[in-house]
């Protein structure tokens, strides 16, 4: 992490440059997962002046549920469908503005 750049810009630059799930997030800045959800938060915010902030939905292994339109950054606990906890994790990235 450069020194004149916070977290959260640290993040965003990631996420410009490639799809990422908070975990992956967490262990290339090395900081904890639930601190990245929380910039995340900030950052799907902030971001819409220059692009947009794009989430790949989760998706339950066992069913194949599709949880589209989720709000939340974390990843669902359970699949409503099937009630099975393995779940892939959402991915995030930005597109710029064209």
């Amino acid at each position: 992490m450069g020194l004149d750049r916070t977290l959260r810009q640290e993040i965003a630059e990631l996420l410009t440059t490639e799809r990422l799930t908070a975990r992956e997030i967490s262990q290339t800045l090395r900081v904890r997962e639930r601190e990245v959800i929380e910039h995340l938060e900030h950052i799907v915010r902030s971001v819409s002046k220059k692009g947009y902030f794009r989430i790949e939905p989760s998706v339950c292994r066992k069913c194949g549920f599709i949880f589209k339109g989720r709000k939340r950054l974390r990843s669902p606990g359970r699949c409503p469908l099937c009630k099975n906890e393995a779940i892939t994790e959402p991915r995030f990235w930005i597109e710029n503005k064209r």
